[in-house]
């Protein structure tokens, strides 16, 4: 009985903290499906400073989408300092078309990340290039998109998920 106890106890704090979290850390972006909040680790001695510190995804990592010449999808994310984004959770699905080719993503850093093992990540800046066939995009392109990043402060995002609508002009 005792155990049940403390796992009670444990989950309420936990919902508790995660209601906390969520309300100072929410993103009202309307493009995010997911929502801003972020995860903690379970690191006990993190301090409540560092948690409010810490910057909504859409500000972290901050995304523009353009056409860079008659045929190329231009992703470019602007990563602040002390961020960074997980090589692995990249991921880009056309949604009505079947033009895109396969991206061409720079090489990134490999790191020891805490949470991960050995990973690749990418610092302050990611330009990713998506070449199209112009004959088959039609007036738009519509792409489900999908990334996921962390704070060096010991927080991870979650994945984050964008629908974006870019015109061909």
């Amino acid at each position: 009985m005792f155990t049940t106890l403390k796992k009670i106890l444990f989950f309420t704090i936990f919902l508790s903290a995660s209601a906390n979290l969520y309300a100072q850390l929410l993103d009202n972006s309307t493009s995010t499906i997911g929502t801003g909040s972020l995860l903690i680790n379970n690191n006990p001695g993190l301090a409540t400073s560092a948690i409010q510190s810490v910057l909504p995804a859409d500000s972290a990592f901050a995304l523009n989408a353009y056409i860079e010449t008659p045929n190329t999808l231009v992703l470019l994310w602007d990563i602040e300092e002390g961020y960074y984004l997980y090589r692995k959770s990249l991921n880009f699905v056309e949604t009505n078309n079947d033009s895109l080719e396969n991206p061409v993503i720079p090489t990134g850093i490999q790191t020891e990340d805490e949470f991960f093992g050995e990973v690749e990540v990418f610092y302050q800046r990611l330009l990713i290039r998506i070449p199209f066939d112009s004959n088959k995009v039609g007036n738009d392109i519509s792409l489900q998109l999908n990334y996921q990043g962390c704070a060096e402060a010991n927080y991870c995002y979650p994945m984050q998920y964008k629908e974006l609508n870019i015109e061909v002009i």
